[in-house]
């Protein structure tokens, strides 16, 4: 045999097994691929399966939430309007007319008073509720109350101070008491 020839073989075979290498590296990518790909398939169709299974339970939630958040809203609407609704009664009542409103002191001080000769506070603004109201008050109910020098920072209406036990009568305090009453009935209806 010729150099050639020997040359010539060897290519062929060179030839003849990088033809069989390469075949057998296609077989071996055509089936990773498939393998990629059916792992793909696999991962694709347990997302969907699980997406399909947790997707109403999402929808549900975020429902919920949304549902939530309207009544957080509406509670807090409710709440200001409720707060603006005190702050005008709270209003009506500094601005009441002087005989109203002196009756009207008069009425929660006999309620208020336990030994009549309690010291009395009023507020820095008070307009109606003075020394000669409180003389008047003390001859037609026979009590010695005073009145105290110092001014409470309250819009209207007064402190009665026995010892150290305070009866507060203000009218922000009143309006306090019945906003509790209030607030409590409206949070049952709101609730029910």
């Amino acid at each position: 045999m010729a150099l050639a020839d020997i040359k010539a073989k060897i290519k062929a075979d060179s030839q003849a097994q990088i033809k069989a290498i390469e075949a057998e590296n296609d077989a071996k990518v055509r089936e990773i691929s498939r393998k990629v790909n059916a792992e793909i398939k696999a991962v694709q169709d347990s997302y969907a399966a699980r997406l399909a299974k947790e997707e109403p339970e999402v929808l549900k939630r975020r429902e919920i939430v949304a549902e939530l958040d309207a009544k957080r809203v509406d509670l807090g609407v409710r709440q200001r309007l409720m707060s603006e609704a005190f702050e005008a009664s709270l209003k009506q009542l500094v601005e009441m007319a002087p005989d109203k409103y002196v009756k009207f002191a008069d009425k929660l001080m006999a309620q208020a008073v336990s030994t009549g000769h309690e010291v009395v506070f009023v507020g820095k603004n008070e307009r109606h509720l003075d020394q000669r109201w409180l003389d008047g008050y003390n001859a037609s109910h026979n009590t010695a109350l005073t009145l105290s020098g110092e001014k409470l920072p309250i819009a209207g209406g007064f402190v009665l101070r026995n010892d150290d036990i305070d009866t507060n009568c203000s009218w922000e305090m009143l309006i306090a008491d019945a906003r509790a009453d209030i607030e409590t009935e409206v949070v049952k209806r709101l609730l029910a």
